[in-house]
């Protein structure tokens, strides 16, 4: 398996945005992208991962990296599928199920990918291929850095120096919550912005030099009451160069 970080060069041609966790739900997304005048011909998106589980279209949001204007790192639930995909028997399907993939899998990937065996082709492809993380360069000489929960370094090369070698640090990319802890704030060297997603907050927060901007679409279709503190939960697309106009220790409603 590799362990990419994906460099991306300056758009030039249009704009680039960056969208929280989306989980399956592509009617919301298209929604947001539509509220932006997104133009796929120019424009491009970065998602901070999760593109996949809870929503019904899944497998179409899995899809949405054949296209050359979306960008992906992995998320956790992408990572359970690929986890899948290389040894069944290392994951519980049962809770795999219950939080979030019986919207797409139906019975069982088992089921599913026996169905549709072009999906697992391309879904092991890009287990193989999906960067843990990507750096993109600004047209001002400013860059960008993305992951899916968090940078657990202080220092962006050293993640970049340690990603291939060090499980620990994989898993934490990818699981850690620090953002939960309303005292957080952490700052990364070597990069002039992060972004984040996997925690699910009111509205868009920036703690130290990271942004974090899942919003909730996890929570679509949810029971009422379920999360109190998030009474519009959304898919939010934000365009890049918007992100270094947050001030420190903002929070963005």
């Amino acid at each position: 398996m590799n362990y990419p970080i994906l460099n991306v060069g300056a758009n030039t041609l249009g704009r680039d945005f960056v969208v929280g966790d989306i989980h399956g739900w592509l009617g919301p997304l298209e929604a947001e992208l539509e509220a932006v005048c997104f133009d796929r011909a120019v424009d491009r998106l970065f998602s901070v991962g999760d593109i996949i589980n809870r929503g019904p279209d899944s497998e179409a949001c899995l899809m949405l990296t054949q296209e050359p204007w979306f960008f992906a790192v992995r998320g956790n639930h992408e990572q359970i599928l690929f986890n899948w995909l290389e040894d069944p028997e290392s994951i519980n399907t049962g809770d795999w199920m219950k939080y979030g993939g019986k919207a797409w899998l139906g019975e069982g990937p088992e089921h599913y990918f026996w169905r549709h065996p072009e999906v697992r082709a391309y879904a092991e492809k890009l287990s193989r291929e999906m960067p843990w993380a990507i750096e993109l360069a600004l047209p001002d000489g400013r860059t960008l850095g993305i992951s899916h929960s968090t940078v657990p370094v202080n220092d962006w090369l050293d993640l970049k120096l340690r990603l291939a070698s060090d499980k620990a640090l994989r898993e934490e990319l990818i699981w850690a919550r620090p953002v939960n802890d309303s005292a957080f704030t952490h700052w990364v060297d070597g990069v002039d912005l992060t972004v984040h997603g996997h925690v699910i907050l009111p509205c868009v927060q920036k703690r130290g030099n990271g942004i974090y901007i899942d919003t909730g679409a996890a929570l679509f279709g949810a029971r009422m009451g379920e999360r109190s503190d998030i009474p519009h939960p959304r898919i939010t697309a934000i365009e890049v160069h918007e992100l270094f106009e947050i001030p420190d220790d903002y929070i963005v409603p």
